[in-house]
């Protein structure tokens, strides 16, 4: 059987990533099932606070940042270093130097596109935050005036390639299950109840195989913001 269109499209590159997500979307519809769904629609639409956001999409980095030391008459200018987190707990260093990317697939390609040759996009950190690095350095005269943390450009651009992936491993599935999906359409009432659930659990382990529990709200750092670019 020769493949599906769809298929040989996004193998080939001749469609992008959100164009594959929704063509699969229309597929996964017909099996009425909202875990499946789930994945799909917070890919194109993005991750709410709410979700929890593959591992995939976690994006590790280096905290850079601003800061002058002594006396106002008197002080050291130290601009765009990195910044230890010196005794920091460990979780809490997670939750400053990983971050969830929530935007949609869309939203993402153009963050990415809009950062030009810049090779890192970065998040910014609140400066309610700042006295707290200062102190886990046991630098009380560290006065930190800007701080970013510039995230891991190939891991981002990674995010395109694992969701092509996953999309590939489920409409092969699709494929070898019902056919030809060129009509973007499946034939649920060729397969009994049973099957259908089997078929439903093997496209949930594709999807959610690699997930990983995401750090506690506790944990991470209020009013933080992507951006691509820091604010000296």
């Amino acid at each position: 059987m020769a493949k599906s269109k769809i298929i040989k499209d996004l193998a080939n590159g001749a469609i992008d990533t959100q164009t594959a997500l929704k063509r699969t979307k229309v597929l996964l519809q017909d099996l009425d099932n909202e875990e499946v769904l789930k994945w799909i629609n917070c890919e194109i639409e993005g991750y709410t606070k709410d979700d929890e956001v593959p591992e995939y999409r976690k994006i590790g980095g280096q905290l850079y940042g601003s800061y002058f030391k002594g006396s106002m008459a008197a002080h050291m200018i130290y601009k765009h270093v990195p910044l230890p987190l010196g005794d920091m707990p460990d979780e809490t260093k997670k939750s400053i130097l990983i971050t969830d990317i929530t935007q949609g697939i869309q939203a993402l390609k153009c963050m990415v596109a809009d950062n030009g040759e810049e090779k890192f996009l970065a998040r910014g950190i609140s400066a309610d935050f700042y006295p707290y690095i200062a102190m886990c350095n046991n630098d009380l005269h560290m006065i930190i005036t800007s701080a970013s943390v510039e995230l891991n450009m190939p891991q981002i651009l990674n995010i395109f390639s694992k969701v092509e992936s996953i999309l590939l491993d489920i409409l092969c599935y699709l494929e070898k299950e019902f056919g030809n999906l060129d009509e973007l359409d499946i034939d649920t009432d060729s397969k009994n109840e049973e099957e259908l659930n089997e078929i439903i659990k093997h496209i949930q382990v594709i999807i959610y195989n690699d997930r990983s529990v995401s750090i506690g709200d506790n944990n991470k750092i209020k009013d933080s913001t992507i951006s691509s670019t820091i604010n000296e």
